[in-house]
């Protein structure tokens, strides 16, 4: 052990001697066996000994620090305050300092000391500063963590929403929160007292039960350990929830802890909750309207002060307002009446509820929204009565006297079962009205000229018909209510019928295009609505089965009109715009015509143009007929002869890859029809058989000769018996399933990609063969390809030869003035040179305005105006009416794609004037000229 500093020894033997030794054996087992650390400093703080603990506190052995200044162990910031404490030491010798500074430890963290040092240098035994320490590290953080815990208990304590108040075994007072003191209303002057007899004295005046409650404390007092819960009533109306439990601690109840909740508006709820049940409940057990109505004021009367009470409903049918329901003290005369200004009227209007204390009632009159009927009251309070946001009623409660008054509490009351109230009276008015109602029903359904029967949900069984099922159906009434819904069905009609009534809404259906079977077998569609109702206390259909069926044949029949009608617009447009292109063609065609000499070469190409001009010609006229739904110019053909001239112009249509063959047998024969329809059906026929062979194929066209004796049915097809020409198309391309067939010749409809075809084709084909009294039959399956036969009644006789023309006079040409108009530069460039060939001077004009101006400008006279009837903006006949008055003697020729009697019948020209149809060639156009230049 290392001493604190040389001490000049005793003579051996002395009494001093032996005193010293026995003082530092004492010091040295004092070190040795002390909890704490006690360490020895020299006058410069530097460390002449440390102890050894039972527990090391630093990490450090006994003379690790030996020889090193103390103040390096200590923390950086307590530094300066210890080297101060320090020389406090040396200053006063024997004066004890105590302290607390953070060490590090030898691990290197910093662990804080509770220090005790006292200046013993003066004393010989000793001879330093002896410093004592211990680790308080652990027992700070234990203080911290419980100032923090009772600083969170303090504020759970001060922040719950119930009122707590905490006492010992002998009852007094130890600790309260605020809510307690709000909800007991207690005055601070009384709980900063914490005197326990006035606090329950303040408390036991505002109880209805004080000695319940009185009861209740002083038998929990008396039994420590006893737990209790119970409710607490006031004078004013207040509810308070109280809950008692002992206070322990170890295990052993010291005191008791009392909790207060405040559960008025919980009970007010519960008890508004509860009635509007029972005014639920009223509306079913309840006799009569007036029944009803006292139950609810009953009911309300419960909840609050409501001696006079009244009930008024309005009728917005009558605008009038009735008070069925009254009790007052003062008024006994409640008549109906046409709403006005009194407080009824004023929440009716707003649909809002209303409080109305003496100083809103006088502040609502001085605003004039208001006027006083009857007798004045302290309090009114009224609330709306409405079914969704319609508004049939008022509830109102008043008070006459100052002791009873109104408030927030009393309005919410009344607004809560407002909606129960309506609903129940609603309720009410609607059974009154249902005995009407079912009467109307019986009369509604007895007399009404449809169909209509009642069948029973779940066994499907018809339970009521009237007059008008049984006559279409022809069921007695006995044998109707035999039946099921099931057997006024035809057997293939079952599988929808299954469906149907799987899946059927809970309110009602209706079903179209359903068909039904009389009595006698015969079937009929109908359209069905259904609905459901109770009848009989049964679950229940009420079906009206309209009968549809010459509905549908006239709907049929118009559809089918407005596609052709359809097709006819498209056509006759489309032929408008090609005929211009046609006069240009066969125009030019004309003119090249006469300049070629014949024997020339080149004239047969010619030649080849034409007559493919007036071909196309031909079929263009056709078409602008059929979009008037006429047959123009039928004559005896032989089918044979119709496919036989057509068949260089079909080779040269298909294409080189497609293979075309023709087997024409002779016993096809004649028949009646337009050339150029037919013309149009094989052409058809024929474009539609290469478009389903992209990659290749072979056409086959057949004709022969068809004998039917009986009528044949095949699937969609129907043929009479006849004799017929059969002209057949075969393809061998990709062929078309039975949907696509379905629908093969509606208008516009096509299976091949955007524009690669109008879907008019065999639109087309299906409405010359129907005009020409044919039949058309499809065959075809997907992979095998297509064959189209069509079928026309053979005539008898050999076909007819092709009629001479007309002898022509002699073309003459001359010297007028001629104004041309035309917004086609091909047509208007070919009519110029036509014109001015034969001798006239042309005027020409691409538009009617430009017309307009050209004629303004030449000073000369014209005589004729030749115009196209349909132009951009301006057309003919209106530039024709424009030049009159300024060209009085001007004659007026009119050109158009479309037929002179379809401009007629649009109301484009007038009947008997001067029209050349498209397309036209030169001297037809010259030859017209003249004839009206000559009229």
């Amino acid at each position: 052990m290392s001493t604190a500093k040389p001490v000049t020894p005793a003579p051996p033997g002395s009494e001093a001697a032996e005193a010293l030794r026995s003082s530092e054996q004492r010091f040295r087992a004092l070190f040795e066996h002390s909890s704490e650390v006690i360490t020895l400093l020299a006058a410069d703080g530097t460390v002449l000994y440390a102890s050894q603990p039972a527990s090391p506190v630093l990490g450090y052995g006994p003379t690790e620090n030996v020889g090193r200044k103390v103040f390096e162990l200590i923390h950086p910031d307590d530094r300066s305050g210890a080297l101060e404490l320090f020389a406090g030491l040396m200053q006063e010798p024997g004066h004890v300092v105590r302290s607390e500074l953070r060490t590090q430890h030898k691990d290197g963290t910093w662990r804080r000391l509770e220090v005790v040092g006292v200046n013993r240098l003066s004393e010989p035994a000793i001879g330093a500063v002896v410093v004592n320490y211990r680790d308080i590290t652990d027992r700070e953080r234990t203080e911290r963590d419980l100032r923090e815990t009772l600083s969170l208990l303090n504020a759970t304590f001060e922040s719950t929403a119930d009122g707590l108040l905490v006492v010992d075994l002998a009852g007094h007072i130890v600790s309260f929160n605020r809510k307690f003191a709000e909800l007991w209303r207690i005055p601070d002057s009384i709980l900063e007292t914490k005197d326990a007899p006035r606090t329950i004295a303040f408390v036991l005046e505002q109880l209805v039960d004080p000695q319940g409650f009185i009861t209740k404390v002083r038998d929990l007092y008396a039994r420590p350990d006893a737990s209790s819960f119970d409710v607490l009533v006031f004078k004013d109306g207040r509810i308070f929830e109280r809950l008692s439990q002992p206070q322990r601690i170890g295990g052993k109840s010291v005191g008791r802890v009392w909790s207060f909740r405040d559960v008025t508006e919980a009970k007010r709820a519960e008890r508004i909750q509860l009635a509007t049940y029972r005014i639920s409940e009223a509306a079913h057990a309840a006799g009569s309207l007036q029944e009803l109505f006292r139950a609810i004021h009953a009911i309300v009367g419960e909840l609050m002060a409501a001696k006079n009470f009244y009930i008024a409903l309005y009728d917005a049918a009558s605008d009038l307002l009735t008070f069925p329901y009254y009790v007052d003290e003062y008024d006994s005369d409640f008549p109906a009446k046409r709403p006005g200004k009194g407080l009824t009227e004023y929440v009716l209007r707003t649909g809002e509820p209303l409080l109305v204390t003496p100083e809103v009632q006088a502040e609502l009159e001085r605003r004039g929204q208001v006027e006083l009927i009857g007798a004045p009251s302290i309090d009114w309070v009224g609330v709306p009565l409405k079914i969704g946001d319609r508004p049939i009623g008022v509830l109102v409660a008043q008070t006459y006297a100052p002791g009873v008054r109104y408030g927030e509490t009393e309005r919410h009351i009344l607004q809560f079962v407002s909606t129960q109230v309506a609903m129940a009276i609603e309720r009410k008015r609607t059974e009154e009205q249902l005995h009407e109602s079912e009467r109307k029903y019986r009369l509604l359904f007895e007399t009404n000229p449809e169909p209509m029967f009642v069948y029973d949900f779940e066994t499907l069984r018809i339970l009521a018909v009237n007059g008008a099922a049984i006559t279409r159906y022809g069921y007695s009434e006995a044998e109707f209510l035999a039946l099921t819904i099931r057997d006024i069905r035809p057997v293939e009609e079952q599988g929808r019928l299954e469906q149907e009534l799987a899946r059927r809404p809970d309110d009602g259906a209706i079903r179209t295009g359903v068909r039904h079977r009389a009595k006698d077998g015969r079937l009929f569609e109908v359209d069905l609505v259904a609905r459901p109702l109770e009848f009989a206390g049964r679950r229940a259909r009420l079906v009206l089965a309209r009968d549809v069926t010459a509905q549908r044949h006239l709907e049929d029949q118009l559809r089918q009109s407005q596609k052709m009608e359809a097709v006819g617009q498209l056509a006759g447009g489309i032929a408008h715009d090609f005929n211009n292109l046609l006069t240009a063609i066969l125009g030019s065609t004309q003119l090249l015509l006469q300049v070629t000499p014949p024997g020339d070469v080149r004239r047969e190409d010619v030649d080849e143009i034409r007559n493919a001009g007036l071909r196309a010609a031909e079929l263009t006229r056709q078409l602008l007929a059929f979009s008037r739904r006429q047959v123009l110019a039928p004559k005896v053909l032989e089918l044979n002869a119709v496919v036989a001239n057509m068949d260089k112009m079909l080779r040269r249509l298909i294409g080189e890859d497609i293979e075309l063959a023709t087997a024409l047998h002779a016993e096809a024969g004649a028949v009646n029809a337009d050339p150029g329809q037919l013309e149009q059906v094989l052409l058809n026929l024929v474009v539609n058989a290469r478009d389903a062979m992209p990659g290749g194929g072979r056409v086959l066209i057949e004709t022969t000769r068809v004998l039917l004796r009986d009528e044949l049915v095949e699937r969609r097809h129907r043929l009479p018996p006849g004799d017929y020409a059969c002209l057949a198309v075969t393809d061998s391309g990709a062929g078309m399933d039975e949907s696509t067939q379905a629908h093969l010749f509606e208008p516009f409809f096509t299976t091949k990609e955007v524009g690669k075809g109008t879907g008019l084709g065999l639109a087309t084909v299906y409405g010359i063969v129907k005009q020409s009294g044919g039949y058309i039959w499809v065959y075809s399956e997907p992979g095998r390809g297509t064959t189209v036969k069509v079928y026309l009644p053979r005539v008898p006789g050999a076909a007819e030869p092709p009629l001479p023309a007309p002898e022509l006079p002699a073309l003459r040409g001359g010297h007028e003035t001629v104004l041309l108009v035309e917004d086609a530069a091909p047509v208007r460039t070919l009519a110029r040179r036509s014109l001015e060939a034969r001798g006239y001077t042309v005027l020409d004009a691409a538009d009617g305005p430009s017309a307009i101006e050209l004629s303004a400008r030449h000073a000369g006279a014209i005589a004729v105006l030749v115009t196209d009837v349909v132009m951009p903006g301006m057309s003919g006949r209106e530039l024709a009416e424009r030049l009159a008055p300024t060209r009085p003697e001007m004659k007026v020729l009119y050109t158009s794609g479309y037929t002179d009697d379809a401009m007629v019948r649009q109301g484009v020209l007038n009947a008997g004037v001067a029209f050349l149809q498209k397309p036209f060639v030169p001297d037809s156009l010259a030859r017209k000229v003249r004839d009206v230049l000559d009229s």
